[in-house]
């Protein structure tokens, strides 16, 4: 009698993760750093007008001052140490440490961003991995989609702080997902998953009893996360956006492990205290030189000369004609967008041809399409938490960006990488949904091929 289908193709996934894929992730973790060490030498070094190295002159700036100095330096606009200088100092300072043991030399201090980026690609291996331990070939999609994003490696690849951002951001989500999925309560209240939605994953890795974290290890995986988010507003003004999200996850926790609502409102009072004790020193020193603890209103002072949406109304332009150039520059520059000299003084962007962007969108759309069918199947409850709280830093950093163009012209897709991780998970989440069972390991590796076939094809437009 013939075996079923089905049965051969799980086989033929298990000898797949038996014979090699114990191997891919770190095949694709050192492609992603290879990448960005090609994009680094064949990018030209401190140009401002670069999106693929935004402001990149102005942060080496601020590098080169703290190397000199180290000391923070007071924001004078343009003047003195340069129009980054409002940034919280985190970044700068490592990249001070850089700087000095290079003797200052630009594309080693690049190497900085580097290993943040990579580190994110990491975290969302672990992540997917712990969403879904029996399907690793789903974290290597997630995984392959972060590493080769032609634009994160461009951010992995320059000096600025974006890369430590988005990697804090990561881990801090990532601490959620370990925080929750250890955390006891949520077995009781867990309907059982559908093996055809979930294919026996998503089961809590070492999922603890109800208590059982209150012992040391509960203790600093509590510390932990508003450490991450204190280093993370010490990084860039972004990281505000973490508390709500970071207080969410914690109160639903501790709720669900203690079943006590005061005890979940004392540890989110807890971890609330211990970020502001590690970043309101920063809040304190820029509320007494410049009256303004997170700099916003100095920030539209200084900045006032540059290209507002004001400026395209004014010229005939409508709200929605403007909302639908910056969202279509911005999805092209979330993909790559790169400088040249002729267009560095004005900063405006070059995109790939519009094919590309079109293919591009096209396998968004099908990723969309997957993960909206994925959240209608049943699965654990800690894992829709924690896809709640994924989504939650994804709409916050849209809320953002909207707030910030509705000022500003700014088509920057780089500001949606703090929520990278959760969009990586959503992307591999909906093509493994969305690809046919039969074609599913050809699917995922496939895409994901095609990623690192556009990543190479972006060499030929750096220089």
């Amino acid at each position: 009698m013939p075996r079923r289908r089905p049965r051969e193709i799980h086989r033929q996934q298990g000898l797949l993760t038996s014979s090699w894929l114990g191997y891919a992730p770190w095949a694709v973790l050192t492609a992603h750093c290879l990448l960005a060490i090609v994009y680094n030498l064949a990018t030209p070094f401190g140009n401002n007008g670069y999106p693929n190295t935004p402001d990149e002159g102005a942060h080496f700036q601020y590098v080169a001052y703290v190397a000199r100095e180290w000391r923070l330096p007071k924001f004078e606009g343009y003047a003195g140490v340069g129009y980054e200088a409002h940034q919280p100092p985190l970044y700068y300072f490592l990249a001070a440490a850089v700087y000095a043991l290079t003797g200052g030399e630009g594309k080693a201090v690049r190497l900085l961003s580097t290993a943040c980026s990579a580190g994110v690609v990491w975290l969302v291996w672990l992540t997917l991995r712990r969403l879904a331990p029996e399907r690793p070939l789903l974290a290597l999609a997630g995984m392959g989609f972060a590493a080769f994003l032609p634009m994160h490696i461009a951010i992995g690849s320059a000096v600025g702080n974006d890369a430590l951002t988005n990697l804090l951001f990561a881990a801090v989500l990532y601490a959620l997902l370990v925080n929750l999925s250890r955390s006891g309560g949520f077995e009781a209240l867990t309907p059982s998953p559908s093996p055809t939605a979930w294919e026996r994953g998503a089961k809590p890795p070492h999922s603890r009893l109800a208590g059982e974290g209150e012992g040391g290890e509960g203790r600093t995986r509590l510390l932990l996360l508003p450490l991450l988010t204190g280093l993370t507003l010490l990084t860039k003004a972004t990281g505000i956006l973490l508390i709500p999200i970071m207080l969410l996850g914690v109160v639903v926790a501790a709720r669900q492990q203690s079943g006590r609502w005061g005890a979940a409102f004392g540890a989110a009072t807890l971890v609330l205290v211990i970020t502001l004790l590690v970043s309101g020193w920063w809040l304190v020193r820029n509320y007494m030189l410049y009256g303004d603890p997170l700099l916003q209103r100095t920030f539209l002072e200084v900045f006032a000369g540059t290209a507002k949406a004001q400026d395209f109304i004014n010229q005939g332009m409508t709200w929605g004609q403007y909302a639908r150039l910056v969202a279509d520059w911005t999805f092209r520059s979330f993909w790559f967008a790169y400088g040249a000299p002729e267009t560095a003084r004005t900063g405006l962007p070059n995109f790939l041809p519009d094919s590309v962007y079109l293919g591009l969108g096209v396998l968004t759309l099908g990723a969309v399409m997957g993960f909206v069918l994925r959240l209608r199947e049943p699965s654990p409850l800690w894992a829709r938490v924690w896809l709640l709280l994924a989504g939650l830093c994804l709409v916050l950093t849209l809320v953002s960006f909207v707030l910030f163009v509705r000022v500003f012209f700014q088509t920057q897709g780089r500001y949606f990488y703090p929520a990278l991780l959760p969009i990586s998970v959503f992307w591999a989440l909906g093509w493994e949904r969305l690809a046919p069972e039969r074609y599913r390991p050809t699917a995922l590796l496939g895409i994901t091929g095609v990623l690192l076939a556009l990543a190479l094809g972006c060499l030929r437009y750096l220089g």
